[in-house]
C-alpha cells in the first residue's frame, strides 16, 4: 500500500472522529447512576422517602427530580413483576408493602398506571373485592409479588420504588452526540473554506510578474503595465 499524501490526512480525520461520535458513548447502555438497577428497557430505585412525601403526587415528584422520565413503579407484565420482587430480596431489603402507581378511575371504572401506561397484567392477592373502590390504589407486598387495594390516603410512602427507561437515556446521548457532530461540522467547513479562499488569494499574488529598474538612486519594482507606460511615454517624445 502507497502511503497517503499529507492532504488527505484531515479528511482521514475528520472521518475517524465522526464514526467515533456517532458510535453511543461507553454505558450508554446504563441506568441514571449506580443507585439505579436494569431489568429489560427500565431502570428502577428505590428512594427513601421524606418528611414532605405525604401523597402519590409528592413520591412522582421524587422520582422526576432523581432521573428524567423517571416515574413511580408500574408494573407490565409477570416477568418484571417477578423482577421487582427478587430485587427486594437481593437488593433493597424491604419494606414489606412498597406503592405501585396505581389508582382506581371511577369515571372510567378501571385501575389505571399514573405514567398513563397500559393495564395488561395485574397481581391481586384478593381479586374479588366488595368493598368501595372510590380513591383507591395499589401496593405490592414485596415478599410474595401480591399486589393489594389500600386507601390512597395510607399509602406506605418511607420508600419510593421509581422506574425509567433505558431507551430515553440512549435517545438523549444520541441526541447530544449529533448536535456536537453537527457543531463541528460546521466549524470545520468554515475553517477549510476561509484557508483555501486565502490560499487561492496568496496564488493570485504570487503569480503576478515582477520586474525591478535599476537607476544609480533608487530601485522601482515594476510589473508588465509599467513597461506599457514606458514605451508610450518614449513615443510620444
Amino acid at each position: 500500500m502507497g502511503a497517503r499524501s499529507p492532504a488527505s490526512y484531515p479528511a482521514y480525520l475528520l472521518s475517524g472522529f465522526l464514526l467515533a461520535a456517532a458510535l453511543p458513548p461507553q454505558g450508554a447502555d446504563a441506568c441514571p447512576s449506580i443507585a439505579w438497577i436494569s431489568f429489560q428497557k427500565s431502570c428502577y430505585a428505590l428512594l427513601q422517602g421524606s418528611s414532605e412525601v405525604y401523597s402519590m403526587d409528592d413520591a412522582r415528584e421524587l422520582c422526576q427530580g432523581n432521573a428524567s422520565g423517571a416515574d413511580i413503579i408500574s408494573i407490565n407484565s409477570k416477568d418484571e413483576n417477578t423482577f421487582i420482587q427478587s430485587s427486594f430480596c437481593s437488593n433493597w431489603h424491604g419494606p414489606e408493602y412498597i406503592s405501585l402507581g396505581m389508582f382506581f378511575d371511577t369515571d372510567d371504572d378501571i385501575f389505571k398506571w399514573y405514567d398513563d401506561s397500559k393495564v395488561n397484567f395485574t397481581n391481586w392477592i384478593e381479586e374479588e373485592s366488595h368493598n368501595e373502590l372510590l380513591n383507591t390504589c395499589a401496593t405490592m407486598h414485596t415478599a410474595s409479588g401480591g399486589w393489594e387495594k389500600v386507601s390512597c390516603e395510607h399509602l406506605p410512602l418511607t420508600k419510593i420504588l421509581c422506574e425509567t427507561t433505558v431507551l430515553y437515556e440512549k435517545t438523549h446521548l444520541f441526541e447530544t452526540a449529533w448536535i456536537t457532530i453537527i457543531v463541528i461540522m460546521s466549524t470545520i467547513i468554515v475553517s477549510m473554506s476561509a484557508a483555501f479562499l486565502w490560499f487561492l488569494y496568496q496564488r493570485r499574488i504570487s503569480s503576478r510578474p515582477r520586474c525591478t529598474i535599476h537607476n544609480s538612486i533608487t530601485q522601482v519594482p515594476c510589473d508588465s503595465e509599467t513597461f506599457l507606460i514606458d514605451e508610450e511615454d518614449e513615443y510620444s517624445a
